[in-house]
């Protein structure tokens, strides 16, 4: 795969951003006392959600998740620190010397089009670029378009379509450099390329159909020169 053909001078140091938690997002929270060995008191606060285990929960479609003693608590936007911060000043009247910890389960990105091996891929952290996205499929296929990627992503109840060429270096500077949870990647494939495969996947289904009609057509004819000599 060739890479950064232009853009060269464009390249610093990239800042990564805190990831903010969305609607879908798996949250574990771990909830503890650091006033003694005994954490009984804490135990309550890692029920986790409903459905869930080991201090797990789903972040609703109102961005929200349902907390022990606290109840409903709007999440969507924060950070993990913003919410480890929003827990411990909730939870500090319950739990004595509390202690937070919060982290996304994982985020989920989805590849399609020609990428060697798409599919959804998982990462176990809270920061992916598109080349840890692009290394997790295996790169491109042969036919794809390296200057032809689309990141489609959710933001704000809106579906915004970004286009990048992985071989300008510039596309670290685009705002989906630092992918998103469950950002679509679409691997495009050049137009000559595509008539071609759809050529050969008509014939592979069709192929036979078309050569027993060819037959039946060749057989109608001798039946017809047939009964017409004989007329």
């Amino acid at each position: 795969m060739q890479l950064f053909q232009k853009g060269l001078d464009s390249i610093g140091t990239y800042q990564y951003h805190e990831t903010t938690i969305k609607p879908g997002d798996n949250l574990i929270v771990k909830v503890y006392t650091q006033a003694t060995n005994n954490q009984e008191q804490a135990m309550v606060l890692n029920m986790g959600g409903l459905g869930k285990t080991d201090g797990t929960y789903l972040v609703n479609l109102q961005g929200q998740i349902d907390l022990p003693r606290i109840g409903l608590q709007k999440v969507e936007g924060l950070t993990t620190k913003e919410l480890k911060q929003l827990l411990i000043n909730k939870w500090t009247p319950f739990v004595k010397d509390i202690g937070v910890n919060v982290q996304l389960e994982e985020i989920t990105i989805n590849m399609i089009g020609e990428f060697k091996a798409p599919g959804i891929k998982k990462f176990k952290k809270e920061t992916v670029t598109l080349f840890e996205a692009l290394s997790e499929a295996s790169g491109f296929t042969d036919d794809g378009l390296r200057n032809d990627v689309l990141v489609i992503r959710e933001e704000n109840g809106k579906r915004n379509v970004y286009k990048i060429d992985f071989r300008d270096a510039k596309l670290y500077n685009s705002p989906v450099y630092q992918l998103q949870q469950n950002d679509l990647l679409v691997a495009s494939i050049n137009d000559s390329k595509f008539q071609q495969r759809a050529s050969q996947n008509f014939t592979q289904k069709f192929g036979p159909v078309l050569t027993l009609l060819g037959l039946f057509n060749f057989v109608a004819a001798i039946a017809i020169l047939i009964v017409t000599l004989n007329r």
